[in-house]
């Protein structure tokens, strides 16, 4: 026996000891409402139970424990709702049963009892409303299926047609699709469930705010910007987003969270810094620096863990072979990070052996700067990542984030994630700015 695989057995059989000595489940209650309050509850004192376990032995939690603490709450959760199996629940209760379904991670399940409960005759409107918003909640644990947005779009629409007393359940349910939209970088979703957002914003009385209301309208600001910007209507997107403040007074925090989407979309118009690194791909040896003026450039800032980055680079790739003999070019801004998909704790020049080899995979053949991975920082009482110059020069936030610069070096316009629809609007702008 090897001493990994002892050691593997030896972690196993002390996490089952910690778990065999967990508390017992609370009693279940008769109703939905209150199974679901007594199912986070359970999970709440599993997990502080393990924790403080696992402390005084020196050990950490693992993902394993996590997951552990997940299927002992599922279990409970799935013997509570089997209590209601044989139906007979009022229509008022299915919503609070459709979301304890999910903590048994029975997700088809609490579908369908969404989908139920609207079926139901003599619900009321707050029952309607509440198994609506409910219902889209849930439906965004499974957008990537077939079929699912749909569904989740006809019952917001549903929502709309109630009495506007049920505003909140409308907020919640637009900002769960303007969540998705934004996450996957779907510009009409993002601008059509952010507009709405607001209008229902105007008319929200300062009794029905919520800290959760109060995010999701702040992120509408944020990201209507955003697709603002993306579209070539800065102008626009500074607006916005300098009178949110004011929209929304009473709202603590709204300057200061949106002030570095504002620093960012300032900068354009003004001439962009040269990409500086220490190491570069596809660039003449010795390459440090690259100055943003000589060319039209879509620089992108990217990363090899970065899905959306990779949604970008089909289009960088035509574009860079359709305008690249007249003055274009294509550059890219990354840095280590210490690993390579599940290797882990890589020193520098294995990671850059990876990246090398990932680059190429997909077309990009251009000059990419690769910064070093600098130490986490401490801001406002937590570590956070440290920026590297070329991060802090751009405002990078999120990635990608693609600049579109001008031959005199000058940003032109800034794009945050990359909608395939914007593909033809960004080449018409490149063929506007090589005309110039």
């Amino acid at each position: 026996m090897t001493k990994l695989f002892a050691a593997s057995l030896a972690a196993v059989a002390f996490a089952a000891a910690v778990f065999a000595q967990a508390p017992a489940p609370p009693p279940m209650a008769s109703a939905p409402a209150g199974c679901l309050k007594s199912t986070r509850e359970y999970r709440q004192i599993l997990m502080k139970d393990v924790q403080a376990r696992l402390k005084e032995s020196g050990r950490q939690v693992t993902q394993e424990d996590v997951n552990t603490v997940g299927s002992r709450t599922a279990e409970y959760a799935s013997a509570c709702a089997a209590q209601f199996a044989k139906g007979g629940v009022p229509a008022a209760d299915m919503p609070a049963l459709a979301e304890l379904l999910v903590e048994a991670q029975q997700i088809d399940a609490a579908t369908q009892t969404i989908a139920n409960a609207l079926a139901a005759p003599g619900a009321d409107a707050a029952a309607k409303a509440a198994t609506l918003s409910t219902g889209v909640r849930l439906l965004s644990r499974q957008f990537r299926q077939p079929g699912v947005l749909d569904q989740a779009e006809a019952w917001v629409a549903e929502l709309e047609k109630l009495p506007a007393s049920f505003v909140r359940d409308r907020i919640e349910a637009h900002g769960v699709l303007n969540g998705y939209y934004r996450a996957d970088d779907i510009d009409a979703g993002i601008i059509r469930h952010s507009t709405r957002l607001l209008e229902l914003n105007a008319g929200l009385a300062a009794d029905q705010r919520t800290p959760q209301i109060s995010n999701t309208i702040i992120a509408a600001y944020s990201n209507l910007a955003e697709a603002w910007a993306g579209q070539e209507q800065t102008g626009k997107a500074l607006d916005l987003l300098r009178r949110a403040p004011v929209d929304l007074k009473g709202v603590e925090g709204v300057a200061e969270r949106l002030a570095p989407t504002i620093e960012r979309y300032e900068l354009v118009g003004r001439p962009a810094a040269a990409i500086e690194a220490p190491a570069w791909l596809n660039a003449s040896e010795g390459t440090t620096k690259l100055e943003m003026p000589g060319a039209v450039t879509w620089l992108q800032f990217t990363a090899h863990w970065c899905g959306p980055c990779r949604e970008a680079y089909p289009a960088a790739v035509r574009l860079q072979k359709q305008f690249g003999g007249r003055g274009f070019r294509v550059v890219m801004a990354t840095q280590l990070y210490g690993y390579f998909e599940n290797r882990r704790n890589l020193p520098p020049a294995d990671e850059m052996a990876a990246i090398r080899n990932y680059f190429p995979k997909h077309g990009i053949i251009w000059p990419v700067a690769v910064a070093d991975n600098l130490p986490p920082v401490m801001e406002n009482g937590r570590m956070v990542r440290a920026l590297n110059a070329n991060d802090a020069n751009f405002k990078v936030a999120g990635i990608p984030q693609i600049h579109i610069i001008d031959r005199k070096g000058i940003i032109r316009l800034i794009m945050i994630g990359f909608d395939e629809a914007n593909e033809p609007k960004l080449a018409a702008m490149i063929q506007r700015l090589l005309d110039q």
